[in-house]
């Protein structure tokens, strides 16, 4: 595929999915204050639960509603309420039990350790990316792909982790013909911001029947066209 024809397909790709990230879509402002970040991890651990990304976020919508989005409130919450809550909005029981947990031990840990903020642990890990994954695996219930996810969105306040993209985007973008590797497909987006919601494209289209096909009509019939806001 020519350079041509991968820079249409990343554009109907964002054309497609709205320009936003998952971050951005859930309205979690990274520049703002410390619970943003704890925020980000919890959308993070739902959008690893078996739904999509955009099941992710309305769940997250509801835990925020409910004043379970800081890492205070959850500490406080009632762990069956925070369970039956999340299996009720659609989570499979399995997953609902263990996205308590690891919000719940990740709120316990960043009290305890890190001053109750995910910046602190950053600067705990002295801004090195491999000992920032390190210390989020050490809350329980988050592994790899979550860890993944929370780095998809925090690239772009974390510039260390950038660029990014993890397994589910790079299979995504190997479907597509795109480029295989994150710093490719960064310069195709265009710009780090849209880095990030290109990368987040490509997870999305894994949950939608048919996507990969409507994109590629979309990039035929359109040209791809991207409006960079």
């Amino acid at each position: 595929m020519t350079r041509t024809e991968q820079e249409r397909i990343a554009g109907a790709l964002l054309d497609r999915y709205g320009h936003r990230s998952l971050a951005e879509e859930a309205e979690i402002n990274l520049q703002g204050a410390p619970h943003s970040l704890y925020q980000l991890l919890q959308l993070a651990a739902l959008a690893d639960a078996r739904t999509g990304p955009g099941e992710a976020v309305r769940i997250f919508t509801e835990l925020r509603g409910r004043r379970w989005s800081t890492a205070g409130h959850m500490v406080r919450a009632d762990p069956a309420e925070v369970s039956r809550t999340l299996t009720a909005a659609g989570l499979p029981e399995s997953d609902s039990e263990r996205i308590t947990t690891a919000m719940r031990d990740a709120a316990l840990h960043l009290q305890e350790d890190h001053g109750g903020d995910l910046g602190e642990l950053r600067e705990d890990a002295g801004r090195d990316p491999e000992r920032e994954r390190a210390l989020l695996r050490h809350f329980a219930g988050v592994d790899d792909t979550v860890v993944d996810a929370f780095v998809r969105e925090a690239q772009l306040l974390w510039t260390e982790l950038m660029p990014f993209a993890d397994k589910k985007a790079l299979d995504a973008a190997a479907r597509l013909e795109l480029d295989e590797d994150a710093a490719g497909l960064r310069g195709l987006a265009g710009g780090d911001r849209e880095f990030v919601r290109l990368v987040d494209a490509l997870v999305r289209i894994r949950h939608e029947r048919d996507g990969y096909r409507e994109i590629r009509d979309r990039a035929r019939s359109e040209g791809g066209g991207r409006d960079r806001r």
